[in-house]
């Protein structure tokens, strides 16, 4: 269970009355000031509750607290402040930034009684949090299941071009990247309605004929409403929905949406999904992304640069496991590296971050009291 708050303030002295006071109710890190305090958010979180002064030099409390909410969301925030900052301070409030509001100087046992409001809180939206995440986990499972006993080939197509679609994500900061990612693989659930003969045209990029053509784009709609019976999933049915929309406008569904009002996700899957399918019929990946650059109006630009570069990425790296003692300065964690101590599952750390020695020397380290996920999933790069 997370019980790891962290205190920011510019004065040292009232940090140190916070760590005395509250040391046996949680586990306490300490910030002087906002800089401070968005890198040990970055670096030593997540916390449970960050509980912060409003009136600090350089950015005051709330917009920190707004840049460590975009980082850990369930983080619960909680504010200080003087009664001169009360009137913006209550505005942060109001628009759900903050989750309490506390005016300096604060009683001992009012911050102890807030502090254990703001653990429930955490345990609560942490609680239907992973819930909700079962719950949809389970649903797409079945969903995926049943694409690939029906349409196993056309479900092949999504373990191709997941790579794809999560580097181009990453680099448009996709604000809803599972979002994308599970709509790419519940976006051929509509192909369950079309015969293999049409599916054959398509996955070999053959032309097809005004009634084949209206029959294929009527497969995102079909999927998109099966989708969007699963609770939570109106984001995920909408890219599934617009899978087929030209940049531009054209394509299906037949409506006026068209350029960045169409879903994000969607615009990343239309250019994946039809690179996939160029290189399914031989053609070299720069050919490829050429080939797409030049249908003017059917891909979002943006999208099509940042696919070239995933491209060029992918060359320069090759992805493979390790277990600890194979791990070297230079490669690049792939998936968040989780281990157990007990019951807890701890995320020691996150995806992304590059082996140095200290890196290394500390997970070995470690190993020998927690059991840590191998083997270890790593880009490296080549030559």
């Amino acid at each position: 269970m997370n019980r790891k708050v962290l205190l920011v303030d510019d004065d040292v002295n009232l940090l140190e009355s916070f760590r005395r006071q509250l040391r046996k109710k949680a586990e306490l890190a300490c910030a002087e000031g906002a800089k401070a305090g968005i890198e040990a958010a970055a670096r030593q979180g997540p916390f449970a509750v960050v509980i912060s002064d409003y009136n600090m030099p350089g950015m005051n409390g709330v917009d920190m607290l707004r840049v460590i909410r975009h980082g850990s969301p369930d983080t619960v925030r909680v504010l200080l402040t003087g009664h001169a900052d009360l009137e913006i301070a209550i505005q942060a409030v109001n628009e759900g930034n903050i989750f309490r509001l506390l005016t300096k100087p604060c009683p001992p046992e009012t911050m102890e009684r807030v502090l254990d409001d703001a653990f429930r809180h955490f345990d609560l939206v942490t609680a239907e949090r992973e819930l909700l995440e079962k719950t949809l986990t389970g649903s797409v499972s079945v969903l995926c299941d049943l694409i690939s006993l029906v349409k196993p080939d056309v479900f092949g197509r999504v373990s191709r071009i997941l790579p794809y679609l999560r580097g181009v994500s990453r680099r448009l900061d996709d604000p809803r990247p599972w979002e994308t990612e599970t709509a790419a693989m519940l976006s051929v659930v509509g192909f369950i309605t079309l015969p293999d003969s049409l599916i054959n045209k398509v996955e070999k990029g053959r032309p097809l004929d005004d009634a084949e053509l209206a029959q294929f784009l009527g497969h995102p709609a079909f999927g998109a409403r099966l989708v969007g019976k699963i609770p939570r999933m109106d984001g995920v049915a909408a890219i599934v929905a617009y899978q087929e929309k030209h940049f531009e406008g054209g394509g299906g569904p037949k409506d006026e949406v068209k350029g960045e009002r169409i879903p994000l996700g969607a615009r990343i899957l239309k250019a994946v999904v039809d690179f996939d399918i160029l290189l399914a019929n031989g053609m070299q990946k720069t050919d490829a992304i050429t080939k797409l650059d030049r249908r003017k109006g059917v891909y979002d630009p943006a999208v099509v640069a940042a696919l070239a570069e995933v491209i060029r990425e992918h060359a320069r790296y090759t992805l493979k496991k390790v277990h600890l003692h194979a791990l070297a300065p230079g490669m690049i964690l792939a998936e968040d590296l989780h281990g157990q101590r007990g019951a807890e599952t701890i995320l020691l750390m996150a995806k992304g971050r590059e082996f140095n020695d200290t890196v290394i020397e500390f997970l070995l380290d470690n190993s020998r009291s927690i059991k840590i996920n191998q083997p270890v999933a790593v880009i490296e790069p080549l030559g």
